[in-house]
């Protein structure tokens, strides 16, 4: 299985590879490597691949995978600083493990045409920060990073694509909790420790 991702962490558009370990599954606390000193966090879509492709075209994406899951991408913004300033690859800033937090699958069928996901950063029970998002109003981002994703690699079944929602990163720290709701049901949840 591959993790690919498509991120703006920058302002421009970036691929980003992460392995299976950085997979933090629904409801797993998120323990914060002990080197990250500013953790932060982008929330984003993520896709299950559905079918085997190869320079996908943006038209033809959406039969390219079948569920959907609200996410958050985790980033070490120190490290990710001093890896551009050295030219250095980005892997330890963005692919350390649990570093993409994934909530519960929804198919496509199962999906209204204008679903709307709210993100909410939660410190203590107030909420911080929030963003909301309807999927119709991603469609062309979704298909564009499943064509993006495929023009570099082979996707296969199974296969999950990211996409950081293009917002501002949320500044974390240690017993933030952020939560995904989705008509009205918590899709995700995540505690930092």
């Amino acid at each position: 299985m591959k993790i690919i991702g498509i991120t703006y962490y920058d302002g421009s558009e970036n691929i980003v590879l992460k392995s299976d370990s950085s997979l933090l599954v629904n409801r797993k606390p998120l323990f914060v490597p002990e080197c990250v000193t500013d953790l932060q966090a982008l929330p984003c879509i993520v896709l299950r691949v559905s079918r085997l492709g190869k320079c996908i075209a943006p038209r033809f994406a959406s039969r390219y995978y079948d569920a959907v899951a609200a996410g958050v991408d985790f980033f070490a913004a120190d490290l990710l600083r001093e890896a551009k300033a050295a030219g250095r690859p980005w892997t330890e800033a963005v692919a350390f493990e649990n570093s993409l937090a994934v909530g519960e699958w929804e198919t496509l069928n199962s999906v209204q045409a204008d679903a709307g996901h709210e993100w909410q950063l939660m410190r203590g029970e107030q909420a911080a920060e929030r963003f909301t998002c309807t999927l119709t109003g991603l469609q062309e981002s979704l298909d564009h990073a499943v064509a993006r994703a495929s023009e570099l690699l082979t996707i296969r079944q199974g296969d999950l694509i990211y996409v950081a929602l293009n917002v501002q990163p949320w500044q974390l720290q240690t017993n933030d909790m952020i939560r995904a709701v989705a008509q009205d049901r918590e899709t995700l949840y995540c505690k930092l420790k």
